[in-house]
C-alpha cells in the first residue's frame, strides 16, 4: 500500500462563531482519487482550501507531505490580458522556467487537453466555456503536480465536455500516479472518477458516510456508474445529507454493485449499517 501523504485528523474550522467543519478525518495516498460529495454549504471548499494551504488549520492536525500541489478552481480564473498559452505557462513562469521551455511545455499539455495552436494563441474571452476549462486543467497539469486539488471544476460544462475532461483527467492520473482530491455536489461524477467517496453533511460540515469502489475508474462504463449512483442514493445517511426524503423499502434493486465487499448495501435498514458506518464517521 502507498504511504498516505495527506492526512487530516479531527480537523475543524470556523468563521467567527459559526463552525463550518467539525471532526474531519481523511487520508489520501499517491495515485488515489478521493472525492468529497455533499450539499451546498457543507464546507467542501473550505476543506479544500485547508488542504491547499490557503487557510490555516484552526483545530486538529493536517499533514501534507506532497511536494508539488496544484489547484483547479470552480471558475477557470484565466488572466484576460494573457493568451491561453501564456495562461497555461503562468505557474512555470513563477517557478523561473525559461520562456522558450515553459511555452513549449504549455503547448504540449495544451494539445493533450484538446487545445490547438489557434486556441492557444487566443485571449480567454474568445474561448468557449469548455475551452477555458481545458486551459485551466492544462495550467494545473503542466506543473506536473503530485497532488491535484479540484473544486467542482466541471460543474458548468455540458455532459459531452464533462465526459471528455473526465477521460483526460483519468489518463493523466493513471500515467503519473497523480493523487487527486476533488470536491463536487454531483454524486454521479464522484462515482465515475473516485476510488473512495466521502459524503458530507452540513451544519457543521462533517463526513457521514464512506464507500470504496473496487473497479478502476477507467473500466467503469455508463451502466455501472448509473446503477451504483442509484444504489448509493438509497442509503438513508446519504439521502439525509442532501435533504432527500427517506427511500421506500422496495426502492433498492439489490443487485451486485462495484462497491468493495463488506461496504454498504444501499437499501439496507438503518440497523444494518455498513462497517464504515458502525465504526463512526470519517476515514
Amino acid at each position: 500500500m502507498n504511504q498516505a501523504l495527506l492526512n487530516l485528523h479531527d480537523v475543524g474550522h470556523a468563521y467567527g462563531l459559526k463552525s463550518v467543519l467539525d471532526g474531519i478525518d481523511l487520508s489520501l495516498e499517491a495515485g488515489q482519487v478521493l472525492a468529497l460529495v455533499g450539499p451546498s454549504g457543507c464546507g467542501k471548499t473550505t476543506l479544500l482550501h485547508l488542504c491547499a494551504g490557503l487557510l490555516n488549520c484552526q483545530s486538529g492536525r493536517l499533514d501534507n507531505h506532497f511536494v508539488r500541489p496544484a489547484v483547479m478552481f470552480q471558475q477557470p480564473r484565466l488572466l484576460p490580458w494573457k493568451t491561453t498559452r501564456d495562461n497555461i505557462a503562468l505557474g512555470l513562469k513563477a517557478a523561473g522556467i525559461p520562456r522558450r521551455e515553459r511555452l513549449a511545455n504549455a503547448e504540449r499539455i495544451g494539445a493533450a487537453v484538446g487545445l490547438d495552436r489557434l486556441a492557444l494563441a487566443q485571449f480567454p474571452h474568445l474561448l468557449s466555456g469548455g475551452m477555458q476549462s481545458r486551459a485551466a486543467l492544462a495550467r494545473a497539469l503542466v506543473l506536473e503536480p503530485d497532488l491535484l486539488l479540484m473544486d467542482e471544476p466541471f460543474s458548468a460544462l455540458d455532459i459531452g465536455l464533462k465526459a471528455q475532461l473526465h477521460r483526460l483527467l483519468l489518463d493523466e492520473q493513471a500515467a503519473r500516479s497523480l493523487a487527486v482530491l476533488m470536491i463536487t455536489h454531483d454524486l454521479m461524477e464522484a462515482v465515475r472518477l473516485a476510488d473512495t467517496v466521502l459524503v458530507m453533511a452540513a451544519e457543521p460540515g462533517r463526513i457521514v458516510h464512506r464507500f470504496d469502489l473496487n473497479i478502476p475508474a477507467r473500466q467503469r462504463d455508463d451502466a455501472l456508474v448509473h446503477q451504483t449512483t442509484a444504489e448509493l442514493l438509497q442509503n438513508a445517511t446519504v439521502r439525509a445529507s442532501f435533504g432527500l426524503s427517506a427511500a421506500g423499502a422496495g426502492d433498492c434493486p439489490h443487485r451486485p454493485s462495484m462497491l468493495s465487499p463488506g461496504m454498504a448495501s444501499f437499501g439496507a435498514p438503518a440497523n444494518q449499517a455498513a462497517p464504515a458506518q458502525r465504526k463512526g464517521f470519517g476515514c
